[in-house]
Order: structure tokens, then sequence, then C-alpha cells
């Protein structure tokens, strides 16, 4: 090759790298989007109490999982049964990617379009569910006397207590009861669980159930292990296909819809038990949220979806979770959190008048 023409083909070479290599440079100045920033977690119930304190564990563990590592913060916004908090990151935050939401009850709420709930929930930005079984229990000396699960679908007339006539708790809680077709007096508004949980201590009411963390730390050892209490079966959880699924953390009991099939031979259906299932997941599959204002770039999203895939997988994150909240989170994430978010957050029509018209009833 002539020298003129070797010098030609350089440069013509060296030309064309100039495209990929200023790309290269502008690849490598890009800074991750979460980094010298601040995300704040917005929580739809007083600081604490069990949501606000688990989302700082979330918090404290979460910016190493996000590229930038960001400062976390949490802001408690409590009142309105949780919903002041949802109407404001619905309306108020700025979809910036800075703003997110760790939320309690929201999804069941918004599934029975309470009128208190000014936005579309279906439309946030989807990160995680955190999954949370609810473990039924009645005091052993109702008649016949319960000292076993099975002898609860013999009980003679029992009073439940409730937490509030349009709660997740209660709703589904009533629901299994006429399933199951027990004779009950339905006793409700108690502030908490924990004043709840008293009452059936002293015999003003003899049925409740309470969420892992509380039913291991007071339930069990006080009221189950005293022999006070007959713990019975706990709430579904269920795939995106309907099917339901064993608890790995109440190893001792049974889902629902097995006690039900051990007690009738049979799995339960109808209306009620399709509330029900529609109920439990939004209360069980997804008893806590992280979501994301409505259109909120999907850079962000992708971002946090990720981190909290990692997270799950941090022991230093498990352990510490394990001895606040007595229990290892369990995320909804990937395609089948998307799933059940959308099938929570689009019940049909049918269920959605079912579970009013359940829930005014009650009100008579």
């Amino acid at each position: 090759m002539r020298r003129s023409n070797v010098r030609l083909f350089v440069l013509s070479f060296a030309i064309c790298l100039l495209p990929a290599t200023a790309a290269c440079l502008i690849a490598a100045e890009k800074a991750p989007f979460y980094q010298n920033k601040t995300l704040t977690f917005v929580i739809n119930f007083a600081a604490g109490g069990p949501t606000d304190i688990e989302s700082r564990i979330y918090a404290k563990h979460l910016s190493k999982h996000i590229p930038g590592r960001p400062t976390v913060l949490v802001q408690s916004m409590g009142g309105g049964g949780g919903l002041i908090a949802v109407n404001y990151v619905g309306e108020v935050a700025k979809p910036d990617g800075l703003t997110a939401a760790y939320f309690t009850g929201s999804l069941f709420q918004h599934q029975i379009k309470d009128p208190a709930l000014r936005v579309d929930i279906a439309k946030f930005g989807f990160i995680t569910g955190v999954q949370g079984v609810t473990v039924s229990y009645i005091r052993s000396d109702v008649a016949p006397g319960i000292k076993k699960p099975a002898d609860f679908a013999k009980a003679q007339r029992f009073r439940a207590a409730g937490l509030g006539i349009s709660s997740s708790k209660d709703v589904r809680f009533r629901l299994s009861f006429d399933l199951l077709g027990l004779k009950y007096d339905y006793v409700t508004g108690y502030n908490s669980s924990s004043i709840a949980r008293l009452a059936v201590q002293r015999n003003e009411a003899q049925y409740h159930d309470e969420t892992l963390p509380s039913y291991r730390s007071a339930v069990e050892p006080q009221m189950v292990k005293t022999g006070m209490v007959t713990p019975l079966y706990y709430t579904d959880l269920v795939t995106p296909s309907g099917e339901v699924l064993v608890s790995r953390d109440v190893p001792e009991l049974q889902p629902f819809t097995y006690y039900y099939k051990e007690i009738f031979g049979k799995l339960p259906s109808g209306i009620k038990y399709e509330a029900l299932k529609a109920a439990n997941i939004s209360s069980t599959n997804m008893t806590r949220m992280v979501l994301m204002p409505p259109k909120t770039p999907p850079e962000a999203i992708t971002i946090l979806r990720q981190a909290f895939e990692s997270l799950a997988r941090d022991q230093d994150f498990l352990q510490d979770a394990v001895k606040t909240m007595r229990f290892q989170p369990r995320f909804e994430v990937g395609q089948a959190g998307e799933l059940l978010f959308k099938r929570a957050s689009q019940t049909p029509p049918d269920i959605v008048n079912f579970l009013r018209r359940y829930i005014e009833e009650a009100n008579k």
C-alpha cells in the first residue's frame, strides 16, 4: 500500500472512531439518577406505629442498593385512616422520582371506593408489596371448648372484636365466619389491635386476629402458651393466578382456604369467597406497598424496583428486620408483584359492589 493511502486509511479509521468515543465519554460522565439527591418516603400513619417502624428499617439499608447512594428519609403523615398521605402523594407530591410512599391499607380502600380517597391508586407507580399474614385466634373456653383449630367450626355464639366496619381486618374475618357458617356477634370500634386484644383477655370479646409481629410478640407468649386462646388459621396468600400459598412464617397453622377444605372436604366458593380473595390480595399479599406518584419517570421506578429486589437478599437488612419486626419481610417483586397489584387495583365491579354492600349492611 502506498504511503499516502496508508495515511488516508488511518485518518478515516480515526474519524470513524470519533462518534463511538464521544458516546462512551458521555455515558461515562452521566451521573446516576439518585446521586447527590434525597429520596423521601411518605408514611400514611403516625410516627411510632408499625408502618413507621418498618419504613425506617428499609430506609436504613436501602440507599446502598440504589446507584448514587442517595440520602433516604422518612416522613410520617398520619390521619384520615391513612388517606391523608395517599391523597398527598397522588395530588401534591412532585413526580420527579424523589418521593415514594410506604402505605398500609390503602389498596383495600381503593378496592371499596372509599369516598375519602380522591386519587386512583391504579395510576401510581408500583415498586413492591410486602406480605403480611394475619393470624386468627379465639378464647379456648368458648363453648363447647376450643382445644384445636378444628373445634372452631363447632363454636357456639361468640363476640368478635374489630377495628371498624370498613377496615380490611373486619371485612375479612366476617367473610370467613360467614363461609364457615358460624354464629357470632360483631363488636367493632376498638382503636387498635392491642386494645381489642385486651378485650379478649378480659373476656369482653372472644375473637380477634393480628399481624405476625404482634402475634409472635404478644399473643403467642401471653395468651397461646398460657392456654387462654387457641390459634386457628391465617389469611390466604395467593399467586397472580389465584393459587393459595403456604406461609413459611407460620408453619404450625394452615391458610384459611386449607382450613375450610379440611372441615368441609371441598374448597370454598361463591361471591363471598371471591370477595375474600380480593381483600386478601390487597391486605395480605400487599399488607404494605411501596409506590411512587403518578407520572414518575420510568427510570426512577425501575431503579427502586431493582433496589428492593436486591434488598430482599441483603442479610444485614434481614437480620435487622427480624430483630425489630419479628418476621422476615417478603416482597412481591417483579412481574408477579405487578400482576398482583394490577389484579387488586382493578377489582371487578361485581366484587367492588358486593364489598360496599357488605360493609353497609354491617352498619345497620
